[in-house]
């Protein structure tokens, strides 16, 4: 019995106990103020979609970025590198190669031919 007084007493949403007229009264007069101000309110611009990168695209953008900083990685490792076997050098470069693409070619390139990467 206690509950139940309680319970009436602070609004609750139950089918079994009437809510107080009060109550009834703010949440109405609160939905009529949140309904006013969504209609009245400016459109707000949603979130922008950015637009699909062509994959092709991006793929010859890698490679023209990723070949010249094999070669040039290649050629400035040679002379301490040189006597190594050709899978060993590969285990130095290209993580070497995948940091400066990932950090510091890629970005510079997909800011420069983002506009062509999605038409």
């Amino acid at each position: 019995m206690k509950e139940r007084l309680v319970s009436h007493a602070y609004g609750t949403d139950d089918a079994s106990l009437p809510s107080p007229p009060a109550v009834t009264d703010i949440r109405h007069t609160l939905r009529e103020q949140s309904r006013n101000a969504s209609a009245n309110a400016e459109p707000r611009p949603g979130p922008t979609v950015p637009a699909a990168v062509r994959r092709w695209k991006l793929w010859l953008l890698t490679v023209c970025g990723i070949y010249p900083t094999i070669v040039l990685l290649g050629l400035a490792t040679n002379p301490v590198l040189g006597d190594l076997y050709l899978p060993v050098r590969l285990a130095v470069l290209v993580p070497a190669a995948a940091a400066a693409m990932v950090w510091q070619i890629n970005p510079r390139l997909q800011r420069h031919f983002g506009a062509w990467l999605t038409r």
